[in-house]
């Protein structure tokens, strides 16, 4: 048995998050997240990880910090580290 979380489906990431489905799309356009897992079919999961980074994200943005600072600060905090 694998001790990993569940992966989550888009739905279920805005659900966690409370964001809309164009804010999901707009972070992953602006490539500050992006799916942990592609299926077969295209369908894009997430984990919790990814959670974690949008609301930082939604954090950042209503501390007032501007879009490209933001930006700046997922390059160093939130980058994956695939190996």
């Amino acid at each position: 048995m694998s001790s990993e979380p569940p992966l989550l489906k888009p739905r279920d990431l805005l659900e966690r998050t409370g964001i809309s489905r164009q804010f999901l799309q707009s972070l992953i356009t602006m490539r500050l997240i992006e799916p942990a897992k592609v299926t077969e079919t295209g369908r894009y999961l997430y984990d919790d990880q990814t959670v974690k980074s949008v609301k930082a994200y939604l954090r950042w943005r209503d501390l007032g910090y501007p879009r490209a600072e933001i930006r700046r600060m997922f390059r160093h905090r939130f980058q994956r580290r695939d190996l």
